[in-house]
């Protein structure tokens, strides 16, 4: 648990808010036919989406880490 008090209280409760969203998951057809044809609306909307499924994967990668088994979370390599 010695990782984890090192972040604020505020940065792990944000984490913890992003992590319970649900992700969304996009198909490799949705993405190519999405992406054929850019335009500013089209690109805009890329960026949105982007900028909130990253947060969320990326809290939902990091409790995770967290919450490994057999103390693997406080592994030198996990920390890093």
């Amino acid at each position: 648990m010695a990782a984890i008090e090192a972040f604020s209280k505020s940065l792990i409760e944000e984490v913890h808010k992003w992590g319970c969203l649900k992700q969304t998951g996009v198909s490799l057809r949705y993405m190519m036919e999405f992406g054929s044809k850019p335009t500013d609306k089209n690109l805009l909307i890329s960026a949105q989406f982007l900028q909130k499924e990253l947060a969320i994967r990326i809290a939902r990668r990091a409790i995770e880490l967290e919450t490994l088994p057999y103390g693997l979370s406080q592994r030198p390599a996990v920390l890093k």
